[in-house]
């Protein structure tokens, strides 16, 4: 009797399986069940539904008959069917079919669940709860989409899903750095910098938007963050200050986004770093401070926002990218005698988070001291300011100040970690 007690009763698999799918198609029925009008396949439908599938894929299995499966996603396609008749002839309505689909789209969930796929049911569940309860958001932002808007989306589109897939993945170059994919997967950075940019202007007004930009963007890709900035101050001289707040902001990022980097891969290195990047991350966030408090808040900038991409700024941002990192490898290969400080600079001007990458590899494999490979982080960062600056000049002149606050931003770090 006390083994009975103490031995845990064994879940049946199937049993498991049921409730996770009753559980999958309530969470979609829940949201159907919250619309204001008149139900036709709310909570208890669309749970018991999915909650079939196990049932039918197990029958399947058990007597060899996959043919069961079948019938249950045809039966469930009729019922669909059904459900879209009947709420035209009760309502009088203009059809929509979100609701059989979504009838159809549950009972393949728990056809999923059947065969154990539960992270995937989940997710798509997931996917298809926020798509029915974000309707109204959605229908919203369609109508508000021009016909520039749209055929620049497809573009993006046709760089993300065709091109990118199939551009080479090897180099082409004699120094073999120049990837044909890495490259197409900068210009796709810059795009959807530029897209995040248009987003947060329309969102936020055109100075806030610009800050928010440079402080998310900046930790994907800075110099990407750097030339979307710059050319939106050349566009309207009353970006230029939100647009140096935005770059200081997008500095601070790439900083903590390096150091955070290293010392996760090498925790050795954060007696290190810390001071320095204390130093410049509260240099670079004050001048940030010191500029946006100067400057005139604007809700809308003087230029043209039709269009969230600029596929001609892309690729000369591009461009820019291939050129600074054929001359920074070109270098490193004819001035190898430089050291290692000279590899981490010029590698900094083409990926400073690579830096950051090599200095903990290094580190840990025991061919540097803590103190080498956190300068070789900090000359890192510095090289990433640097080819900021000269990017930044070269797309547009205003931004003199915030070029000017960077390069402190960049000795000071340097001097801090000297004097430690």
């Amino acid at each position: 009797m006390n083994d009975l007690l103490t031995t845990p009763f064994p879940v049946p698999e199937l049993l498991v399986r049921v409730v996770v799918a009753i559980v999958t198609g309530g969470l979609i029925g829940l949201e159907r069940e919250r619309r204001p009008t008149r139900k036709f396949a709310g909570l208890r439908t669309m749970a018991l539904l999915c909650g079939a599938g196990p049932l039918v894929v197990f029958v399947a299995r058990t007597e060899g008959a996959p043919v069961v499966i079948a019938i249950y996603v045809a039966l469930a396609a009729v019922l669909a069917v059904a459900v879209a008749y009947v709420r035209f002839a009760l309502t009088d309505e203009d059809v929509g079919f979100t609701t059989s689909i979504t009838v159809l789209l549950v009972a393949l969930l728990g056809v999923l669940v059947g065969y154990g796929r539960f992270f995937e049911s989940t997710s798509i569940a997931i996917v298809i709860v926020v798509l029915l309860a974000e309707k109204e958001r959605l229908h919203r932002y369609v109508a508000a989409v021009s016909d520039r808007e749209l055929i620049d989306s497809l573009k993006l589109g046709a760089l993300v899903f065709i091109l990118y897939p199939i551009a080479p993945a090897v180099a082409v170059d004699p120094y073999g750095v120049l990837v044909p994919r890495d490259v197409l997967l900068f210009a796709i950075f810059v795009l959807s910098i530029q897209f995040a940019s248009y987003v947060s202007m329309r969102q936020l007004g055109g100075s806030r938007g610009l800050a928010l930009t440079g402080l998310l963007a900046g930790g994907a890709n800075s110099f990407a963050t750097a030339g979307v900035l710059a050319r939106m101050a050349r566009r309207s001289p009353d970006a230029v200050d939100a647009a140096s707040a935005a770059l200081l902001l997008a500095s601070t990022s790439m900083i903590l986004r390096n150091v955070a980097i290293a010392v996760v891969l090498a925790v050795g290195m954060l007696w290190a770093l810390w001071l320095p990047a204390i130093a410049m991350v509260g240099l670079a966030l004050i001048m940030a401070a010191v500029v946006w408090h100067r400057m005139e808040v604007y809700d809308r900038f003087d230029m043209d926002l039709d269009s969230p991409f600029s596929v001609t700024a892309a690729v000369k941002f591009t461009a820019a990218y291939v050129v600074v990192l054929i001359v920074a490898v070109v270098a490193e290969a004819s001035l190898g005698e430089v050291g290692l400080y000279g590899t981490a600079f010029l590698g900094g001007l083409v990926s400073s988070a690579a830096v950051s990458v090599t200095a903990a590899t290094v580190l840990n494999e025991g061919a540097v001291g803590t103190t080498q490979a956190a300068g070789m982080v900090v000359l890192g960062i510095t090289a990433s300011l640097t080819s900021k600056i000269v990017l930044v000049e070269v797309v547009s002149g205003r931004m003199r100040k915030a070029m000017l606050s960077m390069t402190i931003v960049g000795i000071v770090g340097v001097l801090v970690f000297l004097l430690l």
